[in-house]
């Protein structure tokens, strides 16, 4: 039923210009919080993330030793890869780390550090695993010609009268050691050597332990085992170390009392509370977008109480030096590019010194650390990617920073993320005060055993706006795998953009979420590596067609930043890249940016694919040779493929339509779109995956490749073809909840394909999949590895299930579960330029109000009724529901 605007009476929605004073509901508490810090080993699954963008990191909360695992987005290996062979594509690089080493009661803890400057390969293969009582576990390193060095310090001095030496079960005897030293010392600075072993052999066998005697032991407070020479390996390598007398905790254990870290996503402040020796502290950290360096505060309620030393280490064995300003590391990677990292701290009371690569801050009562760090790229291939020199550019970040007082940079940077996240407020309805009073990774562990928790849901979705503000900003470079966050130099699958589901994922939250600033880094990248794609495809062979090379572009599975492509081609990638342009003008109605930069994008694809579409017997067209990712054979009219191109073509058809240009082109595209092979339902009463009835019912692929159509393309929807949307829902309901179905992002894909498809259930039944199985207690999506698709997904999806618009109109909450049954939601945006409030009571719509950003008629639909409305802006439209008028999907 459609009402025109005369005779809606009997839905009983109003038009009011203006919105209706009323008390505003207390905003969700968006805040992750934990007991206890993450351990060094547990970098993806408890540290949490903070990000402006370009430069983030990752916190631990260790009361007096806290780690900052920090990132550009930037710093890639690679270069334009000609061979488009997967392993010398590149990766994307870990920047280095800042540790703080207080001083402080150390409580009834021993502490195991580092104490030279080596860092593992693998995160998990820190100085902490050799204190873990794991014979499996190792802590390994690579020497380089230096002394390795690690530190036990001890709750009160103790005798230590012998030690152990562990090797790991791995047979590599050649990394075990050789000659090494054990030293104590009272204060840190003073050390008296205790025992010297040279010359010795390796173990005798893997996994044992060997003892040395201390031949006079008195009590110190520190221990140093310093490895001067390994068996001839490059790496040395052990697997525990022990101290007779000293038992070690876990590397977690947290010596405090009252001890909380939280991240606040309302603010981007990370947080670590705690109380020792009767002196409460508190850490303070944050990314900022505006000055450009991370920021953490150091405070203490005991003038004085704060000493201590700063390290900064780089992750690719640079050394550390000192400047008249704080510390310094520079480098170089294989293929030239240039970076480097920077550290100030501002002491109120007390002092600070610079020394041997170490910032030691004595007595303090306040203390502010500012981190810089900055590569020399430019996303510009005719300069050879190739920017300003990023020392110059970290030395005048800090100058900038340190010149303002820390509640200046504070204030600042607050205003910065509440710009992003204050935009959409969510309400999915109240939890039980138990759930809420939870900390976060025993609430997910709650709802994993079944308990209910919309609030949980709601933060997981506020989590993935959060998330992309931190890691793609405007002039900034996109969310790969791993968003911003990377701690490895080998990360999985190289932390690299994956152009058959992933990168795309990652922003479809980007327009609906109301984020679409952040969209433009995605857009951007696409656009910087047009000319080396356009290369790389016109000497494709898979491309030549009888007229010659490929007009155009296309990508392979995987890119990195430098114009090269890895893995197999991925054909029809361009054109879902293409959609990105597409949907960042049908959200915003710019046609300004349609004319000008996606329109003409959009038709190069185009003119791509009608040179590359097959001709078949009976006259359709076909992609040839395609591939449904990452699943089954490579040939002509795979489902995944014809979609896709049916979609490039009907929204460069729409593009040519709002700019009134290119007739002759517009009708030729449409032409073109009506031929190609279409949807197919197969014997089973399947969407067919391929263009013969080969799908196989027992089938649980992780990929749902050949539903594109119906999200997120708009070929296929329950109005407009109910025959395809129910077979879409049979092949949807075929693939299953098990096995490879649980991975971080097919829980989304499916909660959004469902929303489509009308079957709220089922879209919960999503959510709860991916929250119980594949979500990590610091709420990272895990496929496993972590990767952040699932997060960015997941927000994507409940948007979907409140508000979708890719049918022409505005359908309110078309996918709502009985586990919502009162909630709002304000600040979504739908296509056309509209952004909403909802509100809902007993599941049911009690009001609406939307906002356009253009002139003219609003289509908006609740359950079966249609309504069309005049809309203007500047003047919302508030639309009331008769309870009795409809039915709530």
């Amino acid at each position: 039923m459609h009402l025109s605007h005369a005779s809606r009476c009997s839905l009983l929605l109003a038009l009011v210009c203006g919105l209706t004073a009323a008390a505003a509901p207390a905003a969700p508490d968006l805040t992750l919080r934990y007991d206890a810090p993450a351990a060094d080993r547990q970098w993806s699954s408890h540290a949490l993330p903070l990000g402006n963008g370009r430069l983030g990191c990752m916190l631990f909360g260790n009361p007096f030793r806290e780690r900052l695992q920090f990132n550009v987005d930037s710093l890639w290996t690679g270069d334009e890869n000609p061979s488009g062979q997967y392993d010398s594509m590149g990766a994307y690089q870990n920047f280095g780390e800042l540790l703080f080493e207080m001083e402080g009661p150390a409580a009834d803890r021993v502490e195991v550090v580092a104490a030279s400057d080596h860092r593992p390969y693998y995160a998990q293969e820190s100085v902490a695993s050799a204190a873990d009582g794991d014979v499996n576990t190792k802590w390994c390193v690579e020497p380089r010609g230096q002394p390795v060095a690690c530190e036990a310090r001890l709750p009160a001095p103790t005798a230590v009268a012998s030690y152990t030496l562990t090797s790991t079960p791995e047979n590599r005897p050649d990394r075990d050691p050789k000659t090494w030293e054990l030293a104590g010392s009272d204060d840190g600075a003073v050390w008296q050597t205790l025992d010297r072993r040279e010359g010795q052999p390796a173990f005798e066998a893997r996994g044992a332990a060997r003892s040395f005697t201390v031949a006079a032991p008195r009590p110190f407070r520190r221990y140093r085992l310093t490895l001067l020479a390994n068996q001839g390996g490059s790496h040395l390598q052990l697997a525990e170390i022990g101290l007779t007398g000293v038992t070690f905790g876990q590397e977690a254990a947290a010596p405090a009392a009252g001890y909380r870290r939280s991240l606040d996503l309302a603010t981007g402040l990370h947080a670590v509370r705690f109380t020792a020796g009767g002196t409460a502290y508190t850490r303070e950290t944050f990314a900022s977008h505006p000055a450009q360096v991370i920021v953490s505060r150091l405070t203490a309620d005991r003038p004085g109480a704060l000493s201590g030393a700063l390290r900064l280490r780089g992750a690719h064995g640079e050394q550390t030096g000192d400047d008249a300003a704080g510390l310094v590391f520079h480098g170089a990677l294989p293929n030239g590019l240039a970076y480097a990292a920077r550290l100030q701290a501002l002491a109120e009371g007390g002092s600070v010194s610079v020394a041997d690569g170490l910032l030691r801050f004595t007595r303090c009562d306040r203390l502010t650390v500012l981190l810089a760090a900055a590569t020399g790229y430019a996303p510009d291939p005719a300069r050879n990617w190739t920017g300003a020199e990023p020392g110059a550019a970290t030395r005048d970040a800090l100058a900038r920073a340190g010149a303002r007082s820390y509640e200046a940079l504070r204030q600042e940077h607050l205003a910065d993320v509440a710009s992003f996240m204050g935009r959409v407020e969510l309400d999915l309805g109240k939890s039980a005060p138990d759930r809420r009073d939870l900390p976060t990774d025993a609430r997910l562990a709650a709802y994993g055993q079944g308990a209910a928790d919309p609030e949980l849901e709601a933060l997981l979705f506020q989590y993935g706006r959060y998330l992309l503000q931190a890691c793609s900003r405007p002039g900034t470079l996109p969310a790969n795998l791993q968003g911003l966050w990377n701690d490895s130099n080998n990360p999985p699958w190289h932390s690299d953009y994956h152009a058959n589901i992933n990168v795309q994922m990652n922003y479809w939250p980007a327009e609906p979420a109301n984020l679409a600033d952040c969209h433009t880094a995605f857009l951007d990248l696409v656009r910087s590596q047009l000319p080396a794609w356009r290369k790389a495809t016109a000497a494709a062979r898979e491309f030549q067609t009888p007229q010659g090379p490929a007009q155009g572009w296309a990508i392979r599975t995987s890119h990195n930043i430098h114009g090269g492509l890895g893995w197999k081609w991925d054909k029809t990638a361009n054109a879902w890249y293409a959609q990105h342009f597409w949907e960042h003008y049908a959200f915003s109605g710019d046609t300004a940016y349609l004319r000008d930069t996606a329109y003409p994008l959009m038709r190069e694809v185009c003119a791509f694919w009608l040179g590359q579409l097959k001709v078949l017997p009976d006259g359709r067209l076909a992609v040839p040779d395609a591939w449904s990712p990452e699943h089954g054979p490579d040939e002509d009219g795979v489902s995944y493929s014809q979609q896709i191109v049916w979609d490039l073509f009907n929204n460069t058809v729409a593009a040519a339509d709002a700019l009134g240009a290119d007739r002759e082109y517009r009708a030729t595209l449409a032409a073109a779109r009506d031929r190609l092979v279409g949807p197919q339902v197969g014997r089973w009463g399947q969407l067919q995956e391929w263009l013969a009835d080969r799908d196989d019912p027992k089938d649980q692929h992780r990929h749902t490749s050949h539903l594109f159509a119906v999200y997120p393309g708009r070929q296929i929807s329950r109005t407009a073809t109910p025959e395809f949307a129910r077979a879409a829902a049979v092949s949807l309901a075929a693939r299953g909840q098990a096995g490879d179905s649980r991975r971080s992002w097919t829980w989304p894909w499916r909660c959004a394909l469902w929303a489509r498809l009308g079957e709220p259930e089922k879209c919960h039944a999503m959510i709860r999949g991916l929250l119980t199985h594949n979500t990590l207690p610091n709420l990272f999506a895990n496929h496993p590895p972590f990767q952040l698709d699932g997060n960015f997904g997941i927000t994507a999806a409940l948007c979907e299930m409140l508000v979708q618009s890719h049918g022409g109109e505005v359908a309110l909450l078309p996918a709502l579960p009985q586990a919502w049954p009162d909630g709002r939601v304000r600040g979504l945006r739908a296509r056309g330029g509209y952004e909403l409030d909802l509100a809902w009571s007993r599941g049911r719509l009690t009001g609406a109000t939307l906002r356009a950003a253009r002139p003219g008629p609003c289509a908006v639909r609740y359950g079966d009724t249609l309504a069309t409305h005049p809309v203007q802006p500047g003047s919302p439209l508030s639309l009331k529901a008769d309870l009795t008028c409809g039915a709530a999907p």
